[in-house]
């Protein structure tokens, strides 16, 4: 088991292992007592093939998404609303699909949406005819119409507001330095914010 911090307290060790687990014991015995995974980690973390939707025609293309997810390796679908079928912004001439029709079908059932609010709904219903069960508003896009929309539809909303690039256990640096500002400001360790009507943390 990989140990990421150790700690003694009161002549307990305390460890923190690299899954985020918080175990304590005595005598080289461990017991798991605390999960310290985040669950918005935990989604995207375990998310592979998941389709992230965008719409380039109300310049809502999410290009710094596009590239951290390429750089980190994880395998996601790129599909934009506004026609566009070459990614944007850090990573250029990337694969984007522009109908549910071109998909591969090896997807996750995870949807992650950056859009114009007054968009979101009909994105919504884009990730449901693509068999996506679960819905990421990133910011600036959950409105109270869309995540209605998601909910009719039998759709999971697991988080409004936050960047989903914040939990990844890697990323590009610009990303790490905005992720390390949201940790300061303790939106980070906020639960998922699921209620569109409640106020909400987002960028910071």
């Amino acid at each position: 088991m990989g140990v990421r911090n150790l700690i003694l307290v009161i002549g307990i060790e305390v460890e923190v292992d690299t899954a985020g687990r918080l175990r304590l014991g005595r005598s080289g015995s461990r017991t798991d007592i605390i999960n310290l995974v985040h669950p918005l980690e935990r989604t995207i973390r375990s998310a592979e093939g998941f389709l992230l939707i965008g719409d380039s025609s109300e310049e809502r293309f999410p290009g710094y998404s596009y590239n951290a997810f390429t750089e980190t390796g994880k395998r996601f679908y790129c599909l934009d609303l506004g026609g566009l079928s070459e990614s944007r912004g850090p990573t250029t001439g990337g694969k984007v699909y522009t109908s549910v029709a071109e998909l591969p079908e090896d997807r996750d059932d995870l949807t992650i949406i950056w859009v114009k609010p007054r968009s979101a709904a009909r994105a919504v219903e884009v990730a449901h005819d693509a068999d996506c069960r679960r819905v990421w508003f990133s910011f600036g896009t959950g409105h109270r119409d869309a995540v209605a929309k998601a909910r009719e539809l039998g759709m999971e909303v697991v988080e409004i507001g936050r960047c989903p690039v914040y939990y990844l256990a890697d990323k590009p640096r610009a990303c790490a330095a905005h992720t390390l500002l949201v940790r300061v400001t303790g939106s980070y360790r906020r639960p998922p914010q699921t209620d569109s009507d409640s106020q909400r943390r987002e960028l910071w």
